[in-house]
């Protein structure tokens, strides 16, 4: 019989059949306490209740009622959360418990791999098809630290391999990827989009400028004592539009590769076949790097990702390298046994491997998302009360 484990598992005493990995008590607190926070900042706003003071008016009974349910959608968030999400083990498969429950069998699972995700770390499984499943327990990170992590990450890799995923290993070459894939059973399909840390800021900037769009359509024109409809729908149509771009740089840029060609995803989407591809070129780009396809008759097409920026970085960009050459190594019909390594340009001393994000560049980019996060919550904040007080 299991029982739950004190940092946020299930064990048994006996004869395990089934382990539960959810969010331990230290993970659980920061975040009950930050929602914690927010409900009591609305309930205890002034605006929710009707006091008999002149230039003080109450809401409407429907929009306090209304505000009096956010403690029960909070509440559902933080058992969602802290109970719910995580994962099973089981003999036969492991059970994946997110919004959407997907069931895995061992076997289908090529690799149990750790990777580095916003500051911390979490575990992906990756599946004999080419899909990739992140876990969102068990993970460490900032604010949401785990110690026994690595011991929950040795557990998950022992039932894989006890449990059918021995036979996936001694079917591979032995030469582990960048990503925690078997070099020799590559899948079917892998997709690399921008790193968190290089889109991030630019979501936070887009989504301030559209909810300052919004605020500018509904405030009150020149002349006017009304919102016009004219700026309200100019309003909504820039804000749709940063938002749309928040996305695309988000998840619309990115690369795709497939046992046949490499996808580059853009504002121009271009398929280029393993076959056309003459080289892989590393070279400095406005302080930063980048990374480029030399394809047959001299053209160079720059890669969306990865890519290192002056202050914006990829702490994974040395393995998606790694990882280009090996899918290009591999599926291209030409003799690139010679190129173990990307290239370099000729005009340029070798770049030494990157090293990672300095503690400056760290400190900028959470001051400029602290920045933005804040500007976005005010806007919000204060285009509610327009659109509730205000009319």
């Amino acid at each position: 019989m299991n029982q739950e484990a004190r940092s946020g598992g299930a064990e048994s005493s006996g004869m395990v059949s089934r382990v539960r990995y959810r969010a331990s008590w230290q993970q659980s607190l920061p975040l009950s306490l930050i929602l914690g926070a927010a409900v009591l900042m609305q309930l205890s706003n002034p605006l929710l209740w009707a006091h008999q003071r002149p230039g003080l008016p109450g809401l409407p009974f429907g929009s306090r009622g209304l505000a009096m349910v956010l403690p029960f959608f909070v509440t559902l968030e933080l058992w969602v959360l802290i109970r719910y999400v995580g994962v099973t083990l089981t003999t036969d498969a492991v059970v994946v418990h997110n919004l959407r429950r997907r069931t895995i069998p061992w076997t289908n699972v090529a690799e149990v791999a750790v990777e580095s995700f916003a500051g911390g770390r979490r575990v992906v499984l990756y599946e004999t098809d080419g899909r990739r499943t992140p876990l969102r327990m068990p993970s460490s990170g900032f604010l949401s630290h785990d110690r026994r992590f690595d011991d929950k990450v040795a557990t998950i890799r022992s039932w894989w391999l006890a449990n059918g995923g021995a036979a996936q290993v001694e079917d591979a070459a032995g030469e582990l990827g960048a990503w925690g894939h078997t070099y020799g059973r590559l899948p079917e399909r892998l997709g690399m989009r921008p790193a968190p840390s290089r889109s991030v800021p630019t979501v936070l900037l887009l989504g301030w400028l559209a909810a300052d769009a919004v605020m500018a359509g509904f405030a009150e024109g020149p002349g006017a004592d009304h919102p016009t409809l004219l700026g309200r729908t100019l309003g909504a149509l820039v804000a749709i539009s940063l938002l749309l771009g928040a996305g695309f740089l988000s998840f619309g840029r990115g690369v795709v590769l497939t046992a046949d060609h490499l996808v580059v995803r853009g504002l121009r989407p271009r398929t280029v076949p393993w076959g056309e591809i003459q080289g892989i070129v590393v070279e400095r780009h406005r302080g930063g790097r980048r990374v480029i396809i030399l394809e047959t008759g001299s053209r160079r097409t720059p890669l969306p990702v990865p890519r290192v920026g002056r202050v914006l970085w990829d702490s994974e960009f040395e393995a998606k390298v790694q990882t280009l050459c090996h899918w290009w190594r591999t599926h291209a019909e030409t003799d690139t046994t010679s190129a173990e390594a990307p290239l370099q340009p000729s005009d340029q001393p070798p770049l030494p491997p990157y090293r990672g994000p300095r503690l400056w560049q760290k400190g900028v980019w959470a001051l400029v998302c602290i920045v933005l996060g804040y500007e976005i919550f005010i806007s919000v904040l204060v285009g509610a009360l327009f659109l509730t007080v205000g009319q």
